[in-house]
């Protein structure tokens, strides 16, 4: 059986452009806090919302309500990520969840909101010393609370039991795309460290593709794993500096009384669009592959 050169052109164009949507899609799943939940850009506790998220703690769900009053079944969600009690991952079965941390013994009752010493109590065994206990917190704040706090000794028991450990920082010196554990995959030299980015990984204030991290620096990361299966797991990139304008430029605006009493703001990078939808690549794919197959019948028939 004799193959037609156009039929075999066609062939290769197929894998070609399969090989590069498989490639394309091994990158994809970084997400950052413009495309982590829709209803976060805005708030103050969108890098620890997103870090939580990376460590498996805060459950994928549509949406978050950083400004709802964090309520115990919810908590008892998280409480059920952390303690290993079910599956995460994207929309998660939230229900079952808070079922299996109430039959846990891990909460009371589903029914209520939190408090901060439910917090202290479930992710720190009572080692943060939160002033107004029984306040309930929002969601965000709730985030807040356990993000902050996994810097610390009383973090480290939560992070053991993610398997997370407090990663290298730094500059960004060398990014290249290798093939990975699960196919391509970002590796990144911070701070002296070469690691790995794990395919769900986590970035805060910095876009989704990592190429574009060269340079920047880090000011916080996670790493999940250890030896020749560490990756990386969160990276948050420090702010990028605003430029000094040159002395007697006459942009440069003078400072008034009322500056004085202004916070000092610095430039952050504008938050990344979400992800091009690809659909329109897996057509063309399946119409090359519906084409390599019809002329290579034909040529059969020739």
């Amino acid at each position: 059986m004799r193959i037609s050169r156009q039929t075999t052109r066609v062939i290769r164009v197929a894998f070609i452009t399969t090989a590069l949507l498989l490639a394309g899609g091994s990158l994809a799943h970084i997400k950052n806090e413009a495309t982590q939940f829709p209803d976060i850009e805005f708030s103050a506790a969108r890098f620890d919302i997103v870090v939580l998220v990376g460590a498996g703690i805060i459950p994928e769900t549509p949406v978050f309500e950083p400004d709802k009053k964090l309520s115990i079944r919810e908590l008892a969600t998280w409480v059920a990520l952390a303690e290993g009690l079910g599956r995460g991952g994207e929309n998660p079965d939230t229900t079952a969840l808070a079922a299996a941390a109430l039959e846990g013994g891990f909460v009371a009752s589903l029914e209520g909101d939190a408090t901060l010493a439910d917090l202290d109590r479930l992710f720190f065994d009572g080692g943060l010393a939160v002033p107004d206990p029984e306040r309930s917190p929002t969601k965000a704040e709730a985030a807040g609370l356990i993000a902050a706090a996994l810097d610390t000794d009383a973090g480290l028991g939560l992070l053991e039991k993610k398997k997370l450990t407090i990663g290298a920082t730094g500059e960004v010196t060398e990014i290249a795309i290798e093939e990975g554990h699960h196919g391509n995959a970002y590796v990144l030299t911070i701070g002296g460290t070469k690691l790995e980015m794990d395919a769900h990984g986590r970035v805060a204030n910095g876009p989704t593709d990592l190429l574009q991290w060269e340079g920047r620096t880090v000011r916080r990361s996670f790493v999940r794993g250890s030896g020749h299966h560490a990756n990386w797991m969160y990276l948050e990139a420090a702010p990028r500096e605003a430029p000094t304008p040159a002395a007697g430029s006459s942009s440069a605006t003078p400072a008034t009384a009322d500056d004085a009493a202004l916070p000092a703001v610095v430039a952050e990078s504008p938050p990344e669009p979400p992800p091009p939808d690809r659909s329109v690549l897996y057509w063309l794919l399946a119409i090359v592959a519906i084409l390599a197959v019809v002329l290579f019948f034909r040529s059969r028939r020739s």
